[in-house]
């Protein structure tokens, strides 16, 4: 089969979150069953410094006025696997992330920049053999490319199976409606059942009610969706379409993140040689100028600070950890009062707490490899990757029973790998630190839990056939 996936970050080249990773190796996975898998995405700001030479280029006008779009064809670098880049200097040649600006807020035309990118990814869906390449499926991910179903709609002819995924329902893409213009869409597509929005238009929806089949990236999250605690305002237009909705867990790409292969983390080790990631413990303590002090447990976070996250509550319930003598190392950024709560923490407990507010990929291998406990105790989880990546690590997982989560971490019985709490509150979280904290003290019982965490495969091998299945079943 020849799948074009569209998203709108895809690592190695940019990523701000789980979804760049999963654009990065689904499609790699695919192509290793023998599939043409092929990506699309925005040429950011230096972006083609880190693609192959680029070998063709295609000069698509300028329909929006806004400058010539430009589709330019590569790899990612040391991969044979092609990319397509939509090059349009005015909206995509600029300073700081791919979404916001330097004031952390949305870009203001971040409907026209995105609805870009969904229009060639439909023009090379529709007339791809005019430029040498047309796939058999379209896959999109998210509100960026959701309009691209939106466009193949509006064109009103027949058009290839259209797949949206959706990773987080609640960034929904939702734009006034003094924006609409700008888009050159159809107006009959602003309907109750189209992508109207309460009163405005929206990406993700029009990648939903557009689409053959919608995905969720985990079974758990695909059935929370449908109710309006999870649902984010679209559960009645996920209700209408629950036969074209699937949930299949993501994958990990265990090239990247294994503590056996791992190219930042101190030392290698894996699930027969565990007794290794002392090391990697006692590197980063030494990394964060801490007290190298073994005996003490490293909980981890690597996350949006977000209240989604549920880091609001971390805040209230650690200090009877760090009262206990356990060491706390965040690395992450987002709500600016949750920013400054755990630099404040970090300040009063300076040789226990250690603050990184940003992202650093190499930094995030050390933080994985050298906890002893990574915490995730979000209030909603789509799916959730750093607790796969934490089990490979042999870093146990402390979440919260929601999402993907729950379809991964265990606390009782024969495939226990890590500790699950119930309640988004405060007082549920430092329960399960409790008994975290008590489990911790019984060395061979904390050995246990680690090998049946390493044990676990969430390898993309595991569920590429559930997404060939799902390919098949369209094209039939």
């Amino acid at each position: 089969m020849k799948i074009l996936f569209a998203a709108s970050e895809i690592y190695p080249l940019i990523k701000t979150g789980g979804l760049a990773d999963v654009a990065g190796s689904l499609p790699v996975a695919l192509r290793k069953q023998g599939h043409d898998a092929r990506m699309i995405m925005p040429a950011y700001n230096s972006i083609l410094d880190k693609v192959a030479p680029i070998h063709n280029s295609t000069n698509l006008g300028n329909p929006f006025g806004i400058g010539d779009i430009i589709l330019l064809e590569s790899c990612i670098q040391d991969s044979d696997t092609p990319i397509y880049l939509v090059q349009c200097q005015s909206m995509y040649e600029r300073e700081h992330g791919p979404y916001l600006d330097a004031n952390g807020n949305d870009f203001e035309d971040n409907h026209l920049r995105f609805g870009i990118l969904s229009w060639v990814s439909a023009m090379l869906s529709q007339y791809g053999t005019l430029m040498g390449w047309q796939p058999d499926i379209l896959h999109l991910n998210d509100w960026q490319t959701g309009f691209a179903a939106a466009y193949l709609a509006s064109w009103k002819t027949d058009h290839i199976p259209i797949v949206t995924t959706v990773h987080n329902l609640r960034y929904n893409g939702s734009f006034n409606m003094s924006k609409w213009a700008t888009m050159r869409l159809s107006s009959d597509l602003l309907s109750l059942h189209g992508m109207e929005f309460y009163g405005n238009f929206s990406g993700l929806k029009a990648g939903l009610v557009f689409a053959d089949a919608v995905t969720t990236v985990s079974p758990t999250y695909a059935a929370e969706i449908l109710t309006p605690e999870y649902g984010d305002g679209l559960d009645g237009t996920l209700r209408s379409m629950k036969d074209r909705l699937h949930g299949i867990l993501n994958g990990v790409d265990y090239d990247q993140w294994s503590p056996a292969k791992d190219t930042y983390i101190a030392k290698n080790y894996g699930i027969n040689s565990i007794e290794d990631k002392l090391e990697n413990k006692l590197a980063l303590l030494r990394e964060c100028g801490l007290p190298e002090d073994p005996s003490k447990p490293i909980f981890g976070i690597v996350s949006r600070l977000t209240e989604q996250k549920g880091l609001d509550l971390v805040l209230d319930a650690i200090p009877s950890v760090l009262d206990r003598g356990g060491v706390l190392i965040v690395l992450g950024s987002g709500d600016k009062a949750l920013e400054q709560a755990y630099v404040d923490l970090s300040a009063q407990y300076p040789n226990q707490v250690h603050v990184r507010i940003g992202y650093d990929e190499a930094y995030s291998h050390r933080v994985q490899a050298g906890s002893d406990v990574f915490l995730i105790p979000s209030r909603f989880e789509p799916c959730g990757l750093t607790q796969l990546y934490a089990l490979k690590y042999g870093t146990l997982p402390l979440v919260r029973k929601t999402g993907g989560l729950a379809d991964t971490v265990f606390e009782e019985g024969d495939s226990a790998n890590g500790f699950v709490f119930n309640d988004a509150t405060a007082q549920s979280l430092q329960a399960c630190l409790d008994r975290c904290m008590s489990v911790f003290s019984d060395l061979n019982h904390w050995r246990r839990l680690q090998h049946s965490a390493m044990s676990y495969d969430f390898s993309w091998e595991q569920t590429t056939d559930k997404w060939e299945a799902l390919y098949h079943s369209l094209l039939r």
